[in-house]
């Protein structure tokens, strides 16, 4: 009985040594392998890069071809996060000589003029994307807007209280505010929007705080209006239990 209880015991221990092991060929490996030239980096790509320009992340990153795809970079990666359009990133092997650096780029929100068109995010962050090359996407902030003393972000006051007011409508149904192409904060409360030319109507009134149920409401009025082929001039979604439909203009 002895003999038997003893050979779960003698089969973990080895197969503890086994793991540890293991472990530190692993790490004795890496050192090893990290001094073998064959592995200096051949090539290196960016991907997930839209909005900053990928020569501009090679640069920061400053990968020169004595480094090894075996190396840490864990502090190249800090110093490719303070890039302003960088949100996350992750530098991985690829292949015996090459690197990829796996970027998350920040979300921007909309367009503001200051005077010149400028991307901004959620929170009034101003970001560096030229609008004249490639294709910017963005609704417009079509009011007024001041920068702050640095120059990075929008001051407190009505252009940031409606970006507010859009990225809460961004954050419950991304898909709906792509069908804004400007907005800006009503003369009479809310938020005061325009839509694509595509949708059956031209204007949308939003509350300040969208919520998922006028979020509802709105989508099943745009349904309802194209399954019945109305162009709508105005949607009014301020009240608080009604969708009301103008299709005069206001």
């Amino acid at each position: 009985m002895k003999g038997h209880s003893a050979l779960p015991r003698v089969a973990f221990l080895l197969g503890l040594l086994v793991v540890v092991g293991g472990l530190a060929v692993a790490a004795w490996g890496r050192v090893l392998l990290v001094r073998i030239e064959y592995f200096n980096v051949r090539r290196v790509e960016v991907v997930g890069a839209h909005w900053a320009a990928p020569d501009s992340l090679l640069a920061l990153a400053a990968i020169g071809g004595d480094r090894s795809v075996w190396d840490d970079y864990t502090d190249t990666e800090r110093r490719l996060l303070r890039h302003p359009l960088v949100d996350e990133v992750r530098i991985r092997r690829w292949g015996l000589q090459g690197l990829r650096i796996v970027v998350r780029e920040v979300e921007p929100l909309a367009m503001v003029g200051i005077p010149q068109l400028q991307a901004v995010r959620s929170d009034g962050s101003l970001l560096p994307i030229d609008p004249t090359k490639g294709s910017v996407d963005l609704p417009l902030l079509t009011m007024p807007a001041e920068v702050s003393e640095d120059s990075t972000r929008l001051k407190d006051g009505p252009a940031l209280q409606a970006l507010t007011a859009f990225a809460g409508l961004h954050a419950l149904d991304p898909g709906l505010s792509a069908l804004v192409s400007d907005f800006e904060l009503a003369a009479d409360r809310g938020l005061m929007t325009n839509l694509v030319m595509s949708q059956p109507a031209q204007r949308l009134a939003l509350p300040l705080e969208v919520d998922e149920l006028v979020v509802r409401r709105i989508r099943a009025t745009l349904a309802d209006l194209r399954n019945r082929r109305i162009d709508a001039a105005f949607i009014e979604a301020r009240y608080a239990d009604q969708i009301v439909v103008r299709r005069e203009k206001v």
